[in-house]
């Protein structure tokens, strides 16, 4: 990757500011880009708009729920297991549906990043098998949801590799 891009990534040792700075710099003077690594609900994933030329990919790799073994995430657990059991629920579903809607909003949120209006486009790639599972895709967004087709899971790579040179031909195209 790094013969092909200039990379960035976020970590606590470099200042968000300067992370950015940078990666907006090489993507607007160089011609091969640059590719960012960022953490899901880390600084760079929240608040930051990388709109246009800026986000022209989003990669998520994993779903990121929240760890269930901290004191925090096991009392918020508890609550909404008894609100649910107090209303007639099953508990362990109530607290699925919890950690699924708290986990794909950091997804969807990630990837709103990108494409932040009407004329805006990236190209999003979810790598893991759990995007499969109807539960998680019903979280996503409607415009991504028809877009990922029966045939777009379980892909190889050379599959992806070759349906990100037509997308982006396309895209491409439409631009000139």
């Amino acid at each position: 990757m790094q013969k092909q891009k200039t990379m960035f990534k976020e970590s606590q040792a470099t200042g968000t500011e300067d992370v950015l700075t940078s990666y907006t710099s090489a993507v607007n003077t160089t011609q091969k880009g640059a590719f960012l690594l960022a953490v899901l609900n880390g600084r760079l994933s929240e608040g930051i708009n990388f709109s246009d030329h800026l986000g022209r990919c989003v990669m998520v790799i994993g779903l990121p729920y929240a760890n269930p073994n901290t004191a925090e995430q096991k009392a918020r657990i508890a609550y909404i297991e008894e609100k649910a059991v107090a209303a007639g629920q099953a508990a362990k579903e109530a607290a699925r549906e919890f950690a699924d809607n708290n986990c794909m909003r950091s997804v969807n949120q990630a990837i709103g990043r990108a494409v932040r209006h009407k004329g805006d486009w990236s190209a999003i790639l979810l790598f893991d098998a759990r995007y499969a599972q109807k539960r998680i895709q019903d979280k996503l967004p409607g415009w991504i949801r028809a877009s990922l087709g029966s045939g777009s899971v379980g892909k190889g790579f050379r599959d992806v590799e070759n349906g990100l040179k037509a997308f982006y031909a396309r895209k491409k195209a439409e631009e000139t």
